[in-house]
């Protein structure tokens, strides 16, 4: 990823106390609170697990972690995402059921 590149996707917005990473989905900006963001990654290979929701792209190898990589774009009903040289990885932590999950989000 180039570094102008990571300078846009990391873009932060402050609204009130709270500071927000902004991305892009079909050209359009989305945010999300910059402390669940654990780091950016460039697009790595995405291993399919059978079984899955459609919106579930894979699992990622990270250091030797296994994380799950959600497709946002098509989450959110705005078809596959592409993958370009602009397109990469957002790890963030999710709450579930009390434990916190790393899990990818693929942006463009």
């Amino acid at each position: 990823m180039k570094r102008e590149e990571t300078q846009t996707i990391s873009k932060r917005t402050k609204i009130g106390e709270r500071k927000f990473l902004t991305f892009s989905l079909d050209r359009e900006e989305y945010g999300i609170e910059i402390l669940r963001v654990r780091e950016i990654i460039g697009v790595m290979d995405v291993t399919y697990v059978p079984g899955t929701p459609d919106f579930v792209r894979g699992v990622i190898n990270l250091r030797g972690k296994i994380i799950p990589v959600i497709d946002l774009k098509y989450k959110f009903g705005l078809g596959e995402a592409e993958i370009t040289e602009k397109s990469c990885i957002i790890v963030v932590d999710v709450n579930s059921n009390g434990r916190v999950i790393q899990t990818g989000l693929l942006v463009d």
